[in-house]
């Protein structure tokens, strides 16, 4: 009744689908670390999260999930929120996986440990020519400026003049964080972005960078 009263892009989150959703911005979830996609009622492990749990235990990309804690995963009652409550959870928790596997005529069974999985705002950083580099964010998250600073560095160590920053199909995420990669290119004093609301008051952000970079 409450939520009615107000604009119609407020909704309600508990404090599960809160922690759900920031998870991607702080940088870290607890989980097995994979990547997947259901298809046909079915877990497909698309990718293997490197230096993972799942990746120690030997999981690969392409397997299929059709057991949880020898129970039947498969079927209707399979979605996002199914795999990601059966296999996310806390760090040093066991969760086995019966995984089907091409080539191989029986179910698999793995234990694995969850753990912390990083997740990462830079989806690639590289030289596209001699004198270009590349870098690829894909959210604005808590540890993007670290890793734009590690990227930079790499960058210029092979003595890059002009740099493509990609942020294509970027989620958003932190105001702040943003702000600051906007500091990077842009001249000191500059309006990035002002932010005002019915009863907030305008607040502007400038760019303070002046040194030669």
């Amino acid at each position: 009744k409450m939520l009615e009263e107000l604009d119609p892009h407020s909704i309600y989150m508990s404090s599960e689908e809160i922690k759900q959703a920031n998870e991607p911005l702080e940088g870290n979830f607890e989980g097995v670390g994979i990547q997947f996609q259901i298809i046909r009622d079915t877990i497909n492990v698309v990718d293997v999260i490197s230096g993972g749990p799942s990746e120690a235990v030997g999981i690969r990309a392409g397997d299929k999930i059709v057991a949880i804690d020898n129970e039947n995963a498969t079927g209707k009652i399979v979605n996002n929120n199914y795999v990601l409550k059966k296999l996310r959870g806390a760090k040093g928790t066991v969760v086995v996986l019966g995984i089907a596997r091409q080539g191989t005529p029986e179910i698999i069974e793995f234990s694995v440990t969850r753990d912390k999985i990083p997740i990462y705002s830079i989806d690639a950083a590289y030289m596209v020519t001699p004198e270009i580099g590349y870098i690829k964010i894909n959210r604005f998250a808590a540890k993007t400026m670290s890793e734009f600073s590690d990227a930079i560095k790499e960058l210029r160590q092979e003595n890059f003049k002009s740099l493509i920053l990609d942020l294509r199909d970027n989620s958003g995420g932190y105001l702040q964080t943003s702000v600051e990669l906007a500091d990077q290119f842009l001249p000191k004093n500059q309006l990035i972005v002002y932010t005002e609301g019915r009863t907030d008051k305008r607040s502007d952000y400038f760019a303070t960078r002046s040194e030669e970079r």
